[in-house]
């Protein structure tokens, strides 16, 4: 793994993708979400409008948590135990550090990308 902040950041984002989603139909910003991923798949550095989006997405659950109770998600991610068996993937881009397992052979899918993850040796 790199030192780069940046790529860390990415695959931080990368692994509250679908949260982010979630949130994102849940208020109404699926397009602000949708233009992010777009711009984001064609290459662009949209770093900071990935930020953007999780700060308003964070005021305005804080301030729905302030009227009513929302249960959807704990935000603990489980991870399941590694076996030795599973192959290591990592950004199909290069644009982060997140790396995830998966049986050799089937790739897991980018949520951020769309497309599978490359095979780490």
């Amino acid at each position: 793994m790199s030192q780069d902040p940046r790529r860390e950041e990415w695959a931080a984002l990368c692994a509250r993708l679908r949260r982010l989603a979630g949130d994102a139909n849940w208020f109404a910003l699926r397009p602000d979400f949708d233009d992010l991923t777009a711009a984001t798949r064609a290459g662009e550095d949209t770093l900071d409008g990935w930020r953007a989006l999780e700060t308003k997405l964070a005021r305005l659950a804080e301030a729905e948590l302030n009227q009513m109770y929302r249960h959807a998600e704990s935000g603990n991610v489980r991870t399941r135990p590694d076996t030795g068996s599973e192959a290591r993937h990592g950004c199909p881009r290069e644009l982060c550090d997140r790396v995830a397992p998966a049986p050799a052979g089937a790739p897991p899918k980018c949520p951020l990308f769309g497309v599978p993850m490359h095979e780490l040796h």
